[in-house]
Formats: C-alpha cells, sequence, structure tokens
C-alpha cells in the first residue's frame, strides 16, 4: 500500500503494513470523478484511510461519501446538519444556548451501526474544529487480532452469533450524552443476530466485536457471553493493533466497521470545541461467517 494506484500527484503512506493508509496532497473539493473511484479503490485495500488538509463544504463531502457507496441516514436524525440527513454533527458546541451535535458520543471501545440488519460498510469522520489535545480517534485492527488468538480459541469463537440492540446500546451511553430512543426509532433498528467472527473476501477472518450493542452470545448465559466479549475486546485493543488518530483541522478519517472496532478519548470539553461531521456509507449485504 505504499504507492498510489497511479502516478498522482498526491502521497501515500501506510498505517501499520495492510491496516490502511495516509495521503497527502489530494484536495478533495476539486478531485475528478475519477480520483475519487481510485481513493475509494485504495481504502478498499486495507480498511482505515487519512486525508490530511481538506476544506470541504457539506456537498463536497457528501459527495466524497457518494464515491464509496450509497449513504444512510442517521438514526438520531434530531443531530443531523439542517438540509443534509446524511451528515451527523459530532460536538460539544452550543449556538443559542442550545447543542448543535452528539457530545460524547463513542468512548467506550464499538462497531458503528452493528445493531442493523445489515452493519455499516465505512464511517467517514471530517474535523472542522479540534482540540489540541485528546479527543484521538483509536481504531483496532480486527483481522490482526483474530490472527493472533490461539488456534484453539479461534476455534472456539468461529460459528459464535452474537444478540445486537439499537435501544441496548443507548443505554450503555455516557448519560452526559443525553441521549433519548423514540419509539420510532426503536422500532425502526430492532434486535438483530451477527457472527462473532467474519469472513473476509480474501479468506482470512476477523473478529466482530461491539461492547456497547451486545446483549448475548446465543447460546451462553449473557452475563457469560458479555463476559467473553469483553475479553476478547481487551484482546483486540492491545497497543499492537490499535492506530490512533491525532486529529487536526481539515482531516478526513474512515474506516471499514466490518473490520474494525473504534474509540474516541477524552478532551477538555470546557476549555475547547470539537466540531465534526460525520457519514454512514450503508452495508450490502449480511456478514458472513
Amino acid at each position: 500500500m505504499s504507492q498510489p494506484i497511479t502516478n498522482a500527484p498526491y502521497a501515500v503512506t501506510p498505517i501499520k503494513g495492510n491496516f490502511g493508509a495516509e495521503i497527502t496532497g489530494l484536495d478533495l473539493a476539486t478531485a475528478s470523478d475519477a480520483q475519487l473511484a481510485e481513493i475509494a479503490e485504495l481504502y478498499r485495500r486495507g480498511s482505515v484511510l487519512v486525508l490530511r488538509d481538506q476544506k470541504l463544504t457539506p456537498e463536497q463531502l457528501v459527495r466524497f461519501g457518494e464515491a464509496l457507496g450509497t449513504l444512510e441516514n442517521h438514526t438520531r436524525e434530531q443531530f443531523t446538519l439542517p438540509g443534509f440527513p446524511t451528515v451527523y454533527i459530532l460536538s460539544n458546541k452550543e449556538v443559542d444556548g442550545k447543542r448543535i451535535g452528539v457530545h460524547r458520543d463513542g468512548m467506550g471501545w464499538h462497531t458503528d451501526g452493528s445493531y442493523l440488519r445489515e452493519p455499516l460498510d465505512t464511517t467517514v469522520l471530517y474535523a472542522l474544529e479540534s482540540p489540541p489535545e485528546g479527543a484521538d480517534t483509536l481504531l483496532a485492527d480486527m483481522r490482526a487480532a483474530f490472527e493472533a488468538l490461539p488456534a484453539d480459541v479461534q476455534q472456539e469463537v468461529a460459528g459464535k452469533e452474537v444478540l445486537h440492540s439499537f435501544v441496548y446500546l443507548i443505554g450503555q451511553l455516557d448519560p452526559e450524552a443525553r441521549s433519548v430512543v423514540t419509539a420510532e426509532q426503536a422500532g425502526r433498528a430492532p434486535d438483530v443476530v451477527h457472527p462473532l467472527v467474519l469472513m473476509r473476501e480474501d479468506g482470512s477472518r476477523s473478529l466482530y466485536l461491539s461492547s456497547g450493542s451486545t446483549r448475548e452470545i446465543l447460546g451462553e448465559d449473557p452475563e457469560a457471553g458479555r463476559q467473553r466479549v469483553r475479553e476478547l475486546i481487551a484482546h483486540a485493543t492491545q497497543d499492537q493493533f490499535v492506530y490512533r488518530h491525532k486529529w487536526r483541522v481539515g482531516d478526513v478519517l474512515l474506516w471499514n466497521n466490518r473490520y474494525t472496532m473504534h474509540r474516541a478519548t477524552e478532551y477538555d470539553d470546557k476549555a475547547y470545541i470539537r466540531l465534526v461531521h460525520r457519514l454512514w456509507v450503508a452495508g450490502q449485504g449480511g456478514l458472513s461467517s
């Protein structure tokens, strides 16, 4: 992944081997459709992509997201950008005394959209305001984590199925996030079952874990199943499997939700403002074990 697909005028630097890449020297706002398709292809070679020094309007951000696939509307539409139902706001910022986005979201290790029948493909984050310290995003390589498990544990967890729940997930969030699930939202996201281990297109396997949405492993005592998930998450989030993204204004960070876990880190929200726009790219089909 150390070379661009063509002789394009941008630089590509690998992130933790085949986990992903960082791109500099490309302006997404003026990129051609062919360049966006090239970037999407480069992203698909790994699981994570970083593009530095961007300056995007919501329309330009959406155009980039659509180059990756079909965009998904967000479950809690009250926190989307007016006029842009696919652009979700993550922020502690207040305007006229009202918070404009979701604050303290994603503080524990999780996978976006694990509660959906067709789990999300990709999350895209774009930083408009970023604290000078803290507010990092951590991403865990779930293929590397699975491959590092002892063979007997790999065999034990393969074939296991997990019940994921949106309502259960929201109930685990930090109370300061002020998260409330309406009956309509709960009805649009009923509980679903997904494999604990996924088969990737290249034949390799990845753990599929999410701390918040996991209600139980089917066939196991619910608390024992959640404890097993906690132990697997602790394994998968060791430093050797994790990329830490330190944000700069203008960064675009995207990752494949089916093959990673992620979490946010704390920052001084009394001293600093964080403002990030998020896109979700819809998954196509269920998960293969």
